[in-house]
C-alpha cells in the first residue's frame, strides 16, 4: 500500500510540476516581441480577441517547445516552425486552456507562426500568451514587410473549403478543410512579400448576402474590429494599405435575382451604386491606396464590375484597376468553392494586373 501511495504521489507531483513549468513560462500576450497580424481587439492587451479569418501571430523564441494559451475549440490553425509547416492545430477545450504545439525541438533559436485557417460565425476567440521551456525567452522579430495589402471579399477570399475532396458538404465540416494560407489572397501577398489583412465573410456581398439580406453587406462590416460585433470600431491607422483588392459580387448575384433567376437592371444599378459608394469609403480609409476591383467568373459580375471601374475612371479616379478570373481549370469543391489549384490560378490573374500596372 505504501508503495502504491508513493507511485500516486510521484505522479501527482509530476503533473503539478509540469503545470508549474508551463505557468512560470507563460509569456503574456502583450509581450512586445509578439507580432500580431490582421484585425485584433487589443482593448485587453493580456487577452487579445479576434474573429476575422486569416489572423496570425509571429515570434522568435529559444528552447525546445512552444505552446499557446487560448480560448478556442472551434477553429483550426496552421503551426509553422522555422518558416516550415509543422502541423494543424484544433483546440479541444471549451474554456481557456494551455496547448503545447511543438516539442522536442533542438535547443536553439526558432521562429513561430500561428495562423487561423478557417472562418466561423458568431464567436470571438481569445489568445492569452505563449508557453516556452523554463528559462527560454522570446526573440526580437524582424520588421514586417513594408508593402501592405488588404483583401476584401467573401468565401472565395476566405478560401472556404479549398482543401476539400467532396463536391458538397455541410458548413462545419468545411472548417478543417479550409486553409486560407493556400488561398489566392495569401498567394498574392507572399508573391510580393507584403503584409496582408483578409477582411472577408462567407455568404456576404457588396449590397446583400446570397439570400438577399441587405443587412449582410460588406460596407456595413468594414469598420469592425471583430467580424460579428459593431463595437469596437477598427482603427484604420493601424494598417494603412498600399493596395486594396476587392472581390465581391458572387453573393450579390445570387441575392439580387428575381423569381425568373435573372438580375434586373434596377438591381444591377443598386449593385453598381453600392460599389461606387464602397470605393469612396475605401479611399477615405486609405487615401494613398491603389484599388483592384476583381470580378469572379460569372458574366453578370464581370459586366457590372468592369462598368463600375470604367465609370470610376471616367469620373477622374485613376487609382482603380480591373481584374477578372474565369472558370478555373482546377475546379470547385465544397459547394462551389475553388480548390487550392484554382486559387493559384486566381492569384495569377491578380498578380498579372499588379505587375502590368507597376502597383508595387
Amino acid at each position: 500500500m505504501k508503495y502504491l501511495y508513493n507511485i500516486i504521489l510521484i505522479f501527482i507531483l509530476q503533473i503539478y510540476g509540469q503545470g508549474m513549468i508551463y505557468t512560470q513560462n507563460l509569456i503574456p500576450a502583450n509581450h512586445p516581441y509578439i507580432q500580431y497580424s490582421g484585425r485584433w481587439d487589443m482593448s485587453d492587451s493580456l487577452h487579445p480577441r479576434q474573429s476575422w479569418p486569416g489572423v496570425f501571430i509571429y515570434s522568435g523564441f529559444t528552447g525546445t517547445r512552444i505552446g499557446v494559451r487560448l480560448d478556442d475549440n472551434i477553429n483550426y490553425y496552421n503551426v509553422y516552425i522555422d518558416d516550415k509547416f509543422h502541423s494543424v492545430f484544433h483546440g479541444d477545450k471549451a474554456v481557456e486552456a494551455d496547448y503545447i504545439l511543438a516539442d522536442s525541438l533542438t535547443n536553439t533559436s526558432h521562429t513561430f507562426l500561428f495562423s487561423k485557417r478557417n472562418i466561423s460565425f458568431n464567436r470571438v476567440f481569445t489568445f492569452s500568451g505563449l508557453i516556452l521551456d523554463q528559462g527560454a525567452v522570446l526573440l526580437v522579430s524582424p520588421p514586417k514587410p513594408s508593402r501592405k495589402i488588404e483583401f476584401i471579399g467573401d468565401s472565395f477570399t476566405a478560401a472556404e473549403g479549398n482543401e476539400a475532396r467532396l463536391a458538397e458538404m455541410p458548413w462545419e465540416e468545411k472548417f478543417p478543410v479550409t486553409n486560407i494560407d493556400k488561398g489566392f489572397a495569401v498567394d498574392v501577398a507572399k508573391y510580393f512579400n507584403a503584409q496582408y489583412v483578409t477582411t472577408c465573410r462567407s455568404g456576404m456581398g457588396l449590397v446583400c448576402d446570397w439570400q438577399g439580406n441587405f443587412d449582410l453587406a460588406m460596407p456595413k462590416y468594414f469598420d469592425r474590429t471583430l467580424m460579428e460585433s459593431k463595437e469596437p470600431k477598427w482603427d484604420f491607422r493601424l494598417f494603412q494599405a498600399d493596395l486594396v483588392v476587392v472581390c465581391l459580387g458572387l453573393n450579390d448575384h445570387s441575392g439580387l435575382k428575381d423569381k425568373t433567376g435573372e438580375v434586373s437592371e434596377e438591381n444591377s444599378l443598386k449593385f453598381r451604386a453600392g460599389y461606387h459608394a464602397f470605393l469612396a469609403t475605401i479611399r477615405n480609409c486609405y487615401p494613398a491606396a491603389k484599388i483592384i476591383a476583381v470580378a469572379a467568373h460569372d458574366p453578370w459580375i464581370q459586366k457590372n464590375v468592369k462598368q463600375v471601374t470604367e465609370e470610376e475612371k471616367n469620373n477622374g479616379h485613376n487609382d482603380i484597376y480591373y481584374a477578372q478570373f474565369n472558370m478555373p481549370a482546377g475546379g470547385f469543391v465544397a459547394n462551389g468553392h475553388p480548390t487550392v489549384a484554382s486559387h493559384k490560378e486566381i492569384a495569377g490573374e491578380i498578380i498579372k494586373v499588379i505587375e502590368a500596372n507597376k502597383l508595387f
